[in-house]
């Protein structure tokens, strides 16, 4: 169905004003989001000639977002349960709008990486109130419908950050799209306040000592990767993190990362390889607009629109993806996706050097339709067979390894290029590197998931 066949439907059901309100709440709050993920890309080049960013320190304005993002998700929707949807909402936007204005006025890099932090904890916060906001307020297809939209708005969030940001950082400045931010979050404070009813809490308890444990498990690893005066010890010390935060999980009465949705070897599969396919897919992210502005000598505005044609595929891909699934099998379509994503980075780490467009989008259009499917495969089999339980730490689990894969991704990719100069050998390496990952996570879906849809 169609989008104005699906407004049709919801004007069938005639939602009151405040079903409206909410819908329009959760939709813009979830699309601001996914904006700030995509909105950086186009602009990282005047960004880093405006701050004197190396390649290591504009990495990490990404980095920093991405790894905050991902360590609080997992709390994130808890706390909207102890504390109330509408406490945690308004309280999710507060943050957000004032990291957004924090970061439009950053200076330096040591500014401009914790403002980009603290608006991750925003964002983190924000991202699974939105959707339990809808899935509290709608009920039957009204609530399949209201989901619907919020996948849809996710999957433009991040093309339309591309148009924004490099429209912003050609004819105005990159920090205008921070700036914005601000005013539309704080507008939804005074709106949200006014219309939402006040949730009802539950009784319960953070894992905080797991949380702040994988927090800093997560950062260890990227900053030992990239950026530590002294590497091999700060792995080191990530490696005792990571067993710290999984022995903690084993101890605890509600763990934030329950341990037995590991237990089932497709979940299993399905989060580790998510956490490469997205740490290679930001190298395609990152990476490909300064490509076009560096090598084709595009604006960052041009630059944008050259990426329209993969962002508009990439949706279309997304949304005919279940009816593949249906036809072939959910692992048969997870294979075909990852399969497309490692030709697209072998024919785009070849044409790196060529300065040709249409070799590039070429490359870039096949990408698109991989990542669409191997994206909507992996999240369905991220929660199967789990417990009703524990099906919101396995979705939580889940999104955060997508999140951290990027983080992580970011870090292993400056490591590997940090003494290449020319974009395009950074590109080219980067894509490699992908292939790499993306292949790995491939034999994982081939002896682990395949098997099992063939029973």
């Amino acid at each position: 169905m169609d989008n104005t066949n699906s407004m049709k439907e919801f004007g069938r059901q005639r939602m009151t004003r405040v079903q409206r309100i909410v819908l329009s709440l959760a939709l813009i709050g979830a699309f601001l989001g996914v904006l700030d993920t995509s909105i950086v890309f186009t602009g990282t080049v005047k960004m880093a000639a405006q701050l004197h960013l190396n390649a290591s320190a504009l990495s990490w304005v990404q980095v920093s977002y991405a790894l905050t993002y991902a360590g609080f998700m997992l709390i994130g929707g808890k706390l909207g349960d102890i504390y109330g949807r509408k406490s945690l909402f308004i309280s999710s936007l507060m943050i957000f709008g004032i990291g957004s204005l924090a970061v439009g006025a950053a200076t330096n890099a040591v500014m401009m990486i914790s403002f980009r932090a603290f608006q991750g904890i925003g964002a983190a916060i924000l991202a699974p109130n939105c959707l339990a906001l809808l899935t509290d307020t709608f009920e039957g297809q009204a609530r399949q419908k209201a989901i619907g939209y919020y996948a849809s708005v996710i999957g433009a969030g991040a093309a339309i950050g591309l148009v924004i940001g490099g429209f912003f950082a050609t004819f105005a400045s990159w920090r205008v799209g921070f700036y914005m931010n601000g005013p539309i979050a704080f507008i939804m404070v005074i709106i949200a306040a006014k219309v939402l009813a006040k949730s009802e809490t539950q009784n319960g308890k953070i894992d905080w000592v797991g949380t702040i444990l994988s927090i800093l498990a997560m950062t260890s690893v990227s900053y030992g990767l990239d950026g530590s005066p002294w590497p091999i010890p700060t792995l080191i010390l990530s490696l005792f993190l990571w067993i710290g935060f999984i022995i903690s999980q084993g101890k605890v009465a509600r763990p934030t990362m329950p341990l037995e949705i590991f237990k089932d070897r497709e979940r299993l599969a399905s989060y580790v390889s998510s956490l490469l396919f997205s740490s290679a897919g930001i190298g395609f992210w990152f990476y490909t607009p300064q490509l076009l502005q560096g090598t084709l000598g595009l604006s960052p505005f041009v630059t944008a629109l050259g990426m329209v044609p993969m962002a508009v595929l990439l949706f279309i891909a997304a949304v005919r993806a279940r009816n593949l699934i249906a036809r072939w099998g959910n692992s048969r379509v997870m294979v075909i996706g990852f399969v497309i994503v490692l030709l697209s980075m072998i024919e785009l780490s070849v044409v790196a050097h060529s300065a040709n467009y249409v070799l590039l989008l070429i490359g870039t259009l096949g990408y698109a339709i991989g990542f669409a499917l191997a994206f909507a495969t992996l999240a369905t089999s991220g929660l199967a067979r789990v417990r009703h339980e524990v099906s919101g730490a396995a979705s939580g689990v889940y999104n955060t390894a997508r999140q951290f894969g990027g983080a992580l991704g970011l870090a292993i990719f400056a490591a590997f290029t940090a003494n290449i100069t020319k974009i395009s050998a950074v590109f080219s390496q980067s894509m490699l590197i992908g292939v790499g990952l993306t292949f790995v996570g491939l034999l994982l879906v081939l002896t682990l998931i395949v098997p099992l849809e063939r029973k």
